[in-house]
């Protein structure tokens, strides 16, 4: 089967099991355009409808070869209306008909399966899907599928892998013992054991990489050996025994339902704020407060900066970043100011490769740089005065034992 031919077929409208016949016997676009209904049916043994069908489509304007993939990715290459209930099959439909207006735009297609598509092409009121109905369905299904696949991608570990910026590799090491009775292999395993990054059972030697590899900024500051990759591998493995709840979700769910979650492992993927690390860093650096917050909920993950995996990774935590944080839910309680205060213990952070889309919180960015001007100012007025800066230091102090 001739792949790119397939996907041409489909960039003027055909349904997808009509082009893989097409496809199949070699019909291509330009063949079509020059042959007969009837050549079509004797020579290469298309039914009527299909060659009165095929001969129409190939005549239209074609679609963007790249809007069709969106539209297919994003619908996750089923109907928008039945979810694929009725027929694997599928057309890329116009909303308003072609013959109208020949708008080929992204906003003015939809994936319909064959019976679908002939409902909205119905001319009676009764059974006819209607453009508006159209436009809701697609934008409904298609953040259904957009959730949906970051929840897969988020149990699969499946983050970008030159941006995994922070490992707390003692607590994915002690998780994986308690889970797996030792610290499973990785493909890196052996490599880091020569270079005596990790000791006999499979542990970090923190003392040695700081003693006769780190150049001193920040521990992990040498020509790594691939370290987040074997720390991945072994997230990937403790996700294969362990179901990573989903945060947000949950979040939307209510109090009730967060509540529930203390003590259960969970990801979140959003935009949250931080302020970075001097550098050096050294035992003495103080813990980073990570944290997201919207309406009615806060969250927060304090972050060991000894673990910030590269210089890049401690640049970006001093911003707005979009992560996927995989964390151990600590507590969850209700303020008086009836916010919901989730507190969390982070194992891995990194940049996700699927995710929501949302609309920037434009209110939540300002309030959280009013947060952290008031309790973590660095100003040296503030450690001289009672309430200052030594109240930014008690409330770190309260949240250290959630590293």
């Amino acid at each position: 089967m001739n792949t790119r031919t397939l996907s041409t077929l489909l960039q003027y409208g055909l349904a997808s099991d009509l082009a893989e016949k097409a496809n199949s016997v070699g019909l291509t676009v330009t063949k079509a355009r020059s042959l007969s209904q009837k050549d079509m049916v004797s020579k290469f043994g298309l039914s009527e409808a299909e060659a009165k069908t095929l001969s129409h489509c190939v005549r239209r304007e074609p679609i963007d070869e790249q809007i069709v993939q969106l539209l297919l990715e994003r619908s996750n290459f089923v109907c928008c209306v039945c979810k694929g209930q009725k027929g694997l099959s599928y057309i890329i439909h116009h909303i308003v008909k072609y013959e109208k207006t020949q708008d080929n735009t992204y906003n003015n297609l939809i994936v319909l399966c064959p019976v679908d598509h002939d409902l909205a092409h119905q001319g009676g009121l009764t059974l006819r899907l209607t453009e508006p109905q159209l436009r809701a369905t697609k934008t409904k299904w298609e953040k259904q599928v957009e959730v949906a696949n970051a929840q897969r991608a988020a149990q699969l570990i499946d983050v970008k892998d030159d941006a995994i910026d922070y490992v707390n590799v003692k607590r994915i090491e002690e998780l994986c013992v308690r889970l797996f009775k030792k610290i499973p292999q990785t493909t890196l395993t052996a490599s880091l054991r020569r270079a005596s990054i990790l000791g006999a059972g499979g542990s970090f030697d923190q003392k040695y990489v700081q003693t006769h590899l780190s150049g001193g900024r920040y521990l992990f500051d040498y020509i790594t050996h691939q370290e987040t990759e074997h720390y991945k591998q072994l997230m990937q493995k403790i996700a294969t025994v362990t179901n990573f709840i989903d945060l947000d979700e949950t979040a939307n769910a209510g109090h009730s339902a967060l509540k529930a979650s203390e003590g259960h492992y969970a990801f979140f993927i959003g935009g949250v704020c931080a302020k970075g690390p001097d550098l050096p860093i050294t035992a003495s650096t103080p813990t980073i407060l990570l944290h997201y917050s919207r309406k009615h909920l806060r969250i927060e993950w304090i972050l060991d900066p000894i673990f910030m995996m590269s210089m890049s990774a401690i640049t970006r935590i001093g911003g707005k970043n979009r992560y996927i944080i995989y964390c151990l839910v600590r507590t969850v309680d209700l303020q008086a100011d009836k916010v919901t205060l989730v507190r969390a213990s982070p194992l891995l952070i990194a940049q996700p490769n699927k995710w929501v889309n949302k609309t920037p919180a434009i209110a939540y960015e300002r309030q959280y740089a009013e947060y952290i001007d008031d309790d973590f100012s660095d100003d040296d007025a503030d450690d001289a005065q009672p309430g200052g800066a030594g109240d930014a230091e008690r409330r770190l102090s309260q949240l250290a034992n959630y590293r």
